[in-house]
């Protein structure tokens, strides 16, 4: 009689229970990856929040963009052995090593800009502009090497977004 009762009350306690054994509650999905690293919805919706802050008008499709521009830029720089306080200090040593060290803007390349541009500076003679301008030409060339060289790790990287459920 006593065995009876034990299996009873183990065969209720396995019926209570059941509901939270045998069912599974979705804590995180995932709405991207990148070679062997998940970017979960709650990553994504915190670092789109943070960014459209700072960037009113960017949409879902950009912030994803970003978020895995970012991580094959901090893979990168794990490759190399850089070391930083935080990521985005990481990601910035990487882009400074990697691109900024190799831009050069030639003396003729800043005269040119300025023939062209001369009104734009209110008068001023070159040699007062001249820092102004090459270093808006830099900021270019690395904004376009820094493009070009994520189209290279986005080809040798495998990249899923799966942003809509």
């Amino acid at each position: 009689m006593r065995i009876i009762v034990v299996v009873l009350l183990i065969i209720f306690m396995l019926i209570a229970a059941a509901p939270q054994l045998f069912s599974a509650e979705l804590i995180d999905r995932v709405v991207a990856y990148v070679d062997d690293h998940a970017i979960t919805y709650s990553e994504f919706w915190d670092k789109f929040g943070k960014l459209k802050k700072a960037l009113p008008d960017i949409t879902e499709e950009e912030a994803v963009n970003s978020m895995i521009n970012n991580l094959l830029l901090l893979e990168q720089a794990h490759k190399m052995r850089l070391e930083a306080s935080t990521d985005d200090d990481l990601v910035k040593e990487y882009i400074e090593m990697r691109i900024k060290s190799r831009v050069f803007i030639k003396e003729d390349q800043l005269a040119a800009y300025y023939a062209a541009h001369s009104k734009e500076f209110g008068g001023r003679d070159y040699l007062s502009v001249r820092d102004e301008i090459e270093k808006y030409l830099s900021e270019l060339e690395i904004n376009k090497q820094l493009k070009e060289h994520l189209q290279d790790l986005r080809k040798q990287s495998n990249i899923v977004i799966q942003l809509r459920s």
